[in-house]
């Protein structure tokens, strides 16, 4: 809501002397991307709001800073507060997050809850049901697309939105593995049979998984070679990053078979020890990609926020 300013108070009104009550039942509140929002009305504080979340709202990030007497007053009745200023590297990329989509919702309400067909960006967070959303695949123009928070165990095909150009997987509770469906291929072999050629993944650049914890595999695309097959995976791939994801053992084949320039891995031990100096592994993926860092702090890596570091 970028045009919002103000969110009037109810004057002289106290929770003790009123017949009147208000949000009796609240307890979460998240402000995005309100730029010029200044304040938050008084009453808020009378509710029982246990977590304040804002973002992206630097008028508000302004009155609320640490250690000013509106701050003191919010920290005292309100347990959680998170308030997060982007950051100017990535700032182009949060401003174009123009669609929230916060799926803790009926399936019925899922399935009726839509984007813009033209949206060029999208964030979908809390997703906890059976089936992904049947859209996703209509939106044609998108751009820059955000999952996070989702306890689903597998990750839809994104592969065949030909526009993505920023992906960012974060916070999958669930996810084991990342199979060849989220390329868009049916199975293992599909590849081998396919006609006409196929792009996936055909203009993206930027791929991002962050505090993955239970994800295992990162399936292949068995003898896929990119010269005999009529299928193209991720030609643009520039830059991967891995942050915070324990149990991955190893990075598929095909990446190595990309464009990809630069390769960041944080707090991943075991692709630490896979990909370490001086082994094989490590010498197979130098000879592809110029610019590698592993780091095992994975202190670091529980801490930042991928959408907004």
């Amino acid at each position: 809501m970028e045009g919002w300013e103000e969110w009037e108070g109810v004057e002289e009104w106290t929770k003790e002397d009123s017949e009147i009550t208000i949000m009796p039942c609240l307890c979460e509140l998240r402000i995005f991307n309100c730029k010029l929002l200044k304040a938050l009305p008084d009453f808020v504080f009378k509710t029982p709001l246990q977590t304040l979340c804002i973002a992206g709202s630097e008028k508000l990030l302004e009155s609320y800073q640490e250690g000013n007497g509106e701050w003191a007053k919010i920290s005292s009745t309100i347990p959680k507060i998170r308030i997060i200023r982007y950051r100017k590297q990535n700032l182009e990329i949060n401003q174009s997050i123009n669609v929230v989509v916060n799926l803790v919702l009926y399936d019925k309400v899922k399935s009726a809850l839509r984007p813009h067909p033209d949206s060029e960006s999208l964030w979908i967070y809390n997703h906890n049901g059976t089936t992904w959303p049947n859209w996703i695949q209509s939106l044609h123009n998108l751009r820059f697309l955000i999952v996070s928070s989702s306890t689903h165990c597998e990750l839809w095909p994104l592969g065949k939105l030909e526009y993505l150009e920023r992906l960012t997987l974060w916070n999958m509770l669930k996810v084991r593995k990342v199979g060849v469906e989220f390329l868009g291929l049916e199975d293992q072999t599909s590849f081998r049979i396919r006609s006409p050629p196929l792009i996936l993944f055909p203009k993206l650049k930027q791929l991002y998984f962050a505090h993955m914890w239970g994800w295992e595999e990162w399936e292949g695309v068995e003898e896929w070679t990119k010269e005999d097959s009529e299928i193209t995976i991720m030609p643009r791939l520039s830059e991967l990053t891995i942050r915070g994801s324990n149990s991955l053992k190893a990075l598929p084949d095909f990446l190595f078979k990309t464009p990809l320039q630069t390769l960041e891995i944080y707090g991943s031990p075991r692709l630490l020890e896979r990909y370490q100096e001086g082994n094989g592994e490590r010498a197979k993926i130098s000879a592809t990609i110029p610019n590698i860092c592993i780091i095992k702090d994975s202190i670091e890596a529980s801490r930042e926020d991928p959408i907004t570091s």
